[in-house]
């Protein structure tokens, strides 16, 4: 990226802020950065509109707009360009939600230096690059931006490669959504959508930012929890519950989900394919499915 142009979309209402990043981008060497201010996010998407921007930086308050909402807007009119949260709020919550979004960094003011944002805002940009080719290679599902099924099986295959190498154990979960189809008969399929996005959600919060996460089938999930013991199977089965029960206590919910789950836990000292310790976890799955009700309704 060494002698190119990089240009910066930079969404801030302060003008000291504006101006201190470009005294910062005056210093770095080798890389020449173009920045274009934008005060207020309806400013900024005609910017997106009318001009090319390698990165988008933004704060997330805003004259015309507050929170991470912003981040929401931006990405949805340009998922292309890697966005960059650069606020006053050093929060961690903040700061995780802000990723889910789908911002590549969340920077705090006032504790960036020159040589690091270069540093940031090109690994930012590689980044995303990743991310939008593992869409075109068709490794991504498109409702719950988790890998589909051929994107996990590739990196599934990957990962236990290494646990045989590294002889470190993992666990394989095989997740169902229940009641798929009574959601989608009873209140229509952009319900059952939505169901199936906030199951991804939940595996999301549940699991590591390092391990895998993939939709195996119409309703149904595999994640893998990577240098796990056998024994983290029932913490990892409480986490999803805990989630799942403080999602259903919304009082304003059509619906209660409802999750099935099967397990399968990999040793060094078997012989094993990610294939057959996927048939193991659902095997396990549909015994669980068959002592449960799908899904309740809130009428």
């Amino acid at each position: 990226m060494d002698d190119q142009i990089i240009k910066i979309l930079y969404v801030e209402d302060n003008i000291e802020d504006v101006l201190l990043i470009k005294e910062f981008i005056k210093e770095i060497k080798n890389v020449h950065y173009e920045l274009t201010h934008a005060q207020q996010l309806d400013e900024a998407l005609l910017e997106i509109e009318n001009d090319n921007y390698d990165i988008i930086m933004l704060d997330l308050s805003l004259p015309d707009k507050q929170g991470l909402d912003i981040i929401t807007r931006i990405c949805e009119r340009a998922p292309d360009i890697p966005v960059v949260v650069m606020t006053g709020m050093d929060d961690e919550t903040m700061a995780i939600k802000a990723l889910q979004k789908g911002a590549e960094e969340y920077l705090v003011k006032g504790k960036v230096k020159s040589h690091s944002l270069s540093r940031i805002l090109r690994y930012a940009i590689m980044r995303h690059k990743g991310r939008v080719e593992l869409h075109s290679l068709s490794l991504i599902d498109d409702l719950t931006s988790l890998y589909n099924r051929k994107g996990f099986m590739l990196f599934a295959q990957q990962q236990l490669s290494i646990a045989v190498r590294t002889k470190r154990g993992m666990l394989l979960f095989f997740v169902a959504l229940d009641g798929l189809k009574e959601i989608n008969d009873k209140f229509g399929h952009q319900y059952g959508d939505l169901a199936l996005i906030e199951t991804a959600n939940i595996l999301k919060e549940v699991f590591r930012d390092s391990d895998i996460i993939g939709r195996h089938g119409e309703k149904e999930f595999t994640a893998i929890a990577i240098e796990s013991f056998d024994a983290n199977n029932e913490i990892i089965i409480k986490r999803l519950q805990e989630e799942l029960n403080y999602r259903n206590k919304h009082e304003n919910r059509l619906y209660n989900l409802s999750l099935s789950v099967g397990t399968a836990y990999y040793n060094t000292e078997e012989l094993c394919s990610v294939e057959g310790l996927i048939n193991r976890a659902e095997k396990l799955m549909y015994e669980q499915k068959k002592n449960k009700m799908g899904a309740k309704f809130i009428i």
